[in-house]
């Protein structure tokens, strides 16, 4: 016979209710959630069992709480937080050689599908990211620029995906404190800096193999910081 399921607790359905109003935009990135009286009253459950559906969420890696401030969105789907979790266990070669093929399909797909106002997003995000060279903010920019490169590509996995990837801790671990300081004092950029702008030239001028070149070239910057050193790729993703 076929094993019957077991239905759900009340608290997993309203998880389950609140991930998909997440998912779905209702409650972006950053936003707050409301208190659990009010969702209590809402849906029309007990606090209880809101309480206990926000503590899945928070365990889950969607969801985070800080005392005095509320619970609000972390991620807009479990992908990136499971992926974070568990290439905290990998080689960091492994997480390198993923890392690797999502920035070079996303520089792709967003030269072949970038709207003006994603190319006018992208290239703000850039210059913000040059003018904080140095400065506190630099990561977050860091960060923004390439969520405006996934926004670009027009698929919301490949973005859960990298969020996953691309902003695990020790991809990020490169870029940091990795400053050029002039003679007179002056944060310059440096060569991964650099390596940013000919993505967004690939991409405004709408060639998927320049983009997806330019890409590849600013991760082996990165990974060359970290002493990883991946197999050689043509922009098509061929060995070499």
């Amino acid at each position: 016979m076929p094993r019957i399921a077991p239905t759900p607790t009340l608290s997993e359905q309203v998880a389950d209710q609140l991930r998909r109003r997440i998912t779905a935009g209702e409650f972006p990135v950053g936003a707050l959630l409301p208190a659990e009286t009010e969702l209590a009253q809402e849906l029309g459950v007990s606090r209880n069992s809101v309480r206990e559906a926000l503590r899945s969420l928070v365990h889950a890696g969607m969801l985070g709480a800080r005392a005095g401030y509320g619970t609000f969105v972390l991620a807009t789907n479990d992908v990136a937080p499971t992926l974070a979790r568990r290439l905290d266990q990998e080689r960091d070669i492994d997480v390198a050689e993923v890392r690797a093929l999502l920035e070079r399909e996303a520089a792709r797909l967003a030269a072949l599908r970038r709207t003006p106002e994603q190319l006018a997003r992208l290239n703000e995000a850039l210059a913000e990211r040059t003018a904080l060279i140095g400065l506190p903010g630099y990561d977050d920019a860091d960060i923004a620029f390439h969520q405006a490169l996934l926004d670009a590509t027009g698929n919301a996995l490949l973005a859960e995906l990298y969020r996953g990837v691309g902003g695990n801790e020790r991809a990020l671990h490169a870029l940091r404190h990795e400053v050029t300081v002039s003679a007179d004092g002056e944060a310059r950029p440096t060569d991964i800096d650099e390596a940013h702008g000919p993505i967004v030239d690939a991409v405004a001028a709408g060639d998927p193999v320049a983009a997806a070149a330019a890409a590849e070239a600013a991760v082996r910057l990165i990974n060359e910081r970290q002493g990883i050193r991946l197999p050689g790729y043509d922009a098509t993703g061929a060995d070499r």
